[in-house]
Formats: structure tokens, C-alpha cells, sequence
């Protein structure tokens, strides 16, 4: 017989709720609690996008006339230039990280340089500073400082020196341009040497042979192993006002007997398919930062801006022409190279440029004979030698140079 059922006073019955519903709602809590507190632990292991110092790499490079400090930073950071007496103070307004921290070079205008607090980049002028000017570039942001003055080596004032001639203003500017950089590595050889390594070497070697002319002013659209964006190369140029522009570069084919030089220079069609797969490959980079344009809302003003530089442009195309034709006899006479000719190609990197422009492909980094040469430092001593004398070639053909003759500079070109 079952025992009858105990009924619970109407107010024992609201007061005392069934277990079951206790639990229930225990556990909800519990887990609402955990999920909270799951929350603020991801949030304090998530830190902002922009926390932290803002990275900036240091590079300094020194010619007989001027120094050039450049500031890379990782993002975008504002800051102010601010001269004081011997020291030039850059501001920011965010914490930053300076690599190198300190430094000297002591050419007589930059003594040295340091960060000296969390927010201020300091640099020691030496006394032959004048002036300095300086530009903004973009795609990585960087703060580019020239530090004119007298050349290196030059007496301080109220030594009394034995006067000396000042050099004089160059009478010609021209912008070499090591191909790649950064991530773009360019072609790699049957060994693992890589183009925009030896481009760079090339480039630098080319920079000393040319600054030998007191009448030459040299510039590099880079110093070092960073990517250039290819429109931000003849902005370069066409900001420094240049009077030639050559891009260096080399080559590469699946055929590894393939070898020798050849020289481009702009043409809206090519001269043939190699030429026109040799561009493609070469304009890989454009197509990336053009993607990253288009995200930005740049598309439309670049489009605009590149059909009135191709106009520009081709005024300069006859010249062009001449000059790779100057490049590619020093070249097949100095290295002793296969003469692969004289071509046209749409180049993205020629595109813009308000000057003579042209792109050398100064070997077959594909080809393991060739490889190996451009591994010595005779061989590239002798293309730089080559570039050299065709530029100075083509200025002296177009009086560039004209009134203003440097014999020890035209000897070293001819030795």
C-alpha cells in the first residue's frame, strides 16, 4: 500500500522551489561566470594592433657632398623635425624603438646619432654642416634627412685654411636603380646567388665609379635590403630632377644555356615574346602594391597620374634609345658577353620617369657559367666599368657635360 502524498502548505509550496530548478539555474550562473571571466583573460592576452613601440631601422650613407639619414619605421607614426644649435631633434608623437640605438660616423656633418628618450631620435651635427632638407616616402613609411655641407674633409671655419675650391653643382643627376629588394628577391641562380643582392653590389659599385666626377651627382633609389615599390623608383628620379635613370637587373630563362646582356628601354609593346615574358616577370611587384592601392582608394588618381607620365615620357624615348645603345657596346667590350641587343618592353619601373630611362639585364643569373662570373668581384667590377663609360659617352655626346671637363675623371674612364 503506498504511502499518500504529504501536501505542503500554500505558502511552504512558494517558498521551498524544486530542487531540480535550483540546479538548473546554479549551473547557468557558473556558466556565465566562467565565460565572463574567459572573456577578460582573452582580452589581456590580446594586445592592440598598435601597442608596443613603434619600430624604426637606421641608415646613413656619406658622399664627398652631403649625407643622407634614413628612417624607416614599421607603421606609420607622426613626426616633426626640429633643429637645435649642433643637434637636429626628430619628435614623435608615439614611442618608438631605434635600431641601432646609437651610432657615430663622424664625416664632418653627421658626428653621430642616438635615441635619448622613448619619443626622440637625436642627431649630432659635425661642423662642416650647412643645412639640411629633407622628403617623406611611403610604402614602407620613411623620413629621408640630407645633411648639406661642405665636402668631407674640408677645414672648419676660423682655421684659416689655405682656400680651396668648392665643388661645384653637378651637371648631371643620375638615380641608379638596384632591382628588387626587401621580399622581392628577384631571380635566384642554380647555387642560391640572388639578383637583388648582386644588383644591389653592381649599383654601389656603379655610385663610386660616377661620383669619381666632381660634375656628377649620384643617388640610389636604395641603400640596403628593402622592398621599393616600382612607381616610387622614378619618383625618385623625377624628384631629384635626374638627368638618366638606369634600373639594373638579371636575367633568367628555363633554358640554362641562355647567357648574355641586353639593354631595355620603354615601349607600350614589345620587341618580341622573350621581351615581353621578361617584363612580366619583372612587373610581379607592380601588381602587388597595386592590389593594396586598390583597397586604399588609389587606383583611380594612379591611373590618372601614369597617362600623363607616359606622355611625358615619351618625349625622352629617342634618347632612351641612344643610351641603351651606348650600354650595351661598353657592355659586349668590357665583359666580352654575348650581345643580346638593344629592346623595348613595357616596364612598369621606366614607366613615370621624366628622363632618359632605361633597364639592363646584365647577365643570366640562371646560367651556372654565368653565375659563377657574377659571383667574382672582377666581373661586376667590370659591368659597373661598363655602365660607367656609357654614361659618360652619352652625356658627353649631348654636351652635358659640355665647358666642364674633369681629366681625371675622363682618364679613369678610359684606363
Amino acid at each position: 500500500m503506498s504511502r499518500p502524498r504529504r501536501r505542503l502548505p500554500i505558502r511552504e509550496r512558494i517558498d521551498a522551489p524544486d530542487a531540480r530548478w535550483v540546479v538548473f539555474i546554479a549551473a547557468w550562473a557558473a556558466l556565465g561566470l566562467w565565460l565572463a571571466a574567459d572573456f577578460q583573460a582573452s582580452l589581456a592576452q590580446t594586445p592592440p594592433a598598435t601597442s608596443g613601440p613603434v619600430a624604426i631601422r637606421f641608415s646613413v650613407d656619406s658622399t664627398d657632398g652631403s649625407t643622407r639619414v634614413i628612417l624607416t619605421h614599421a607603421r606609420e607614426v607622426s613626426r616633426s623635425v626640429v633643429p637645435a644649435g649642433d643637434r637636429l631633434h626628430v619628435l614623435y608623437s608615439d614611442s618608438v624603438s631605434l635600431d641601432p640605438a646609437q651610432g657615430d660616423i663622424g664625416d664632418g656633418r653627421l658626428q653621430r646619432w642616438k635615441q635619448e628618450d622613448a619619443r626622440t631620435v637625436t642627431l649630432f651635427l659635425g661642423p662642416a654642416f650647412d643645412h639640411f632638407e629633407s622628403f617623406e616616402l611611403k610604402n614602407p613609411s620613411r623620413l629621408v634627412l640630407d645633411l648639406m655641407g661642405r665636402p668631407i674633409g674640408t677645414p672648419t671655419p676660423g682655421a684659416h685654411p689655405a682656400p680651396t675650391p668648392a665643388r661645384p653643382e653637378p651637371s648631371a643627376v643620375i638615380v641608379i636603380d638596384p632591382g628588387h629588394g626587401g621580399v622581392e628577391e628577384g631571380a635566384i641562380g642554380p647555387t642560391g646567388l640572388r639578383e637583388k643582392e648582386v644588383a644591389l653590389d653592381l649599383g654601389r659599385r656603379l655610385r663610386t665609379l660616377l661620383a669619381r666626377d666632381s660634375r656628377l651627382g649620384v643617388v640610389l633609389t636604395r641603400e640596403d635590403d628593402r622592398y621599393v615599390d616600382l612607381d616610387e623608383r622614378t619618383a625618385i628620379a623625377n624628384y631629384n630632377r635626374a638627368d638618366l635613370f638606369i634600373s639594373i637587373h638579371l636575367n633568367a630563362s628555363p633554358r640554362r644555356d641562355a647567357y648574355g646582356a641586353e639593354t631595355y628601354f620603354l615601349s607600350p609593346e614589345a620587341t618580341d615574346d622573350e621581351a615581353r615574358t621578361l617584363a612580366a616577370l619583372e612587373n610581379q611587384a607592380y601588381r602587388t602594391s597595386q592590389a593594396l592601392r586598390a583597397a586604399t582608394g588609389e587606383g583611380q588618381r594612379r591611373t590618372l597620374e601614369l597617362i600623363l607620365w607616359d606622355l611625358a615620357q615619351n618625349q625622352y624615348l629617342a634618347e632612351s634609345g641612344r643610351l641603351a645603345e651606348a650600354v650595351q657596346r661598353e657592355l659586349d667590350a668590357l665583359t666580352g658577353t654575348r650581345d643580346r641587343g638593344v629592346r623595348q618592353a613595357p616596364f612598369r619601373v621606366l614607366m613615370g620617369a621624366t628622363m632618359p630611362a632605361i633597364l639592363v639585364e646584365a647577365g643570366f643569373i640562371s646560367n651556372p657559367d654565368e653565375e659563377a662570373r657574377l659571383r667574382t668581384v672582377a666581373y661586376r667590377e667590370r659591368i659597373a666599368e661598363a655602365l660607367a663609360r656609357a654614361v659618360r659617352e652619352f652625356l658627353r655626346h649631348h654636351e652635358v657635360l659640355r665647358g666642364r671637363a674633369d681629366p681625371a675623371a675622363d682618364g679613369a674612364a678610359h684606363r
